[in-house]
């Protein structure tokens, strides 16, 4: 029974979890959204994605979402709209 405790202990990290996702942007405004969709930067991010591996698919997808809010916050500014308020999305280091 210790031998089984202490392989686990030895393979389990090496499972590595998924990273988790940033949740979608709630996008109301319709020209922000269709600047959202028209960005090279998104583009650029979908022709990088490998489907065989998920950490690196789930990785995008995070950097996907987080640039979609971003673009989309800059264009409601711009506008001169109300971004609204909230707590700012953890940062992931790599």
């Amino acid at each position: 029974m210790k031998r089984c405790f202490l392989l686990l202990a030895i393979l389990l990290p090496g499972c590595g979890g998924l990273e988790p996702l940033v949740a979608a942007p709630n996008m109301d405004n319709a020209e922000c959204r269709q600047e959202v969709r028209r960005s090279p930067e998104l583009r650029n991010m979908d022709r990088q994605s490998n489907f065989e591996n998920q950490r690196q698919v789930r990785h995008l997808t995070t950097l996907e979402r987080e640039a979609e809010a971003r673009i989309y916050n800059d264009c409601l500014r711009r506008r001169g709209i109300t971004v609204r308020g909230g707590v700012a999305p953890i940062q992931q280091v790599w």
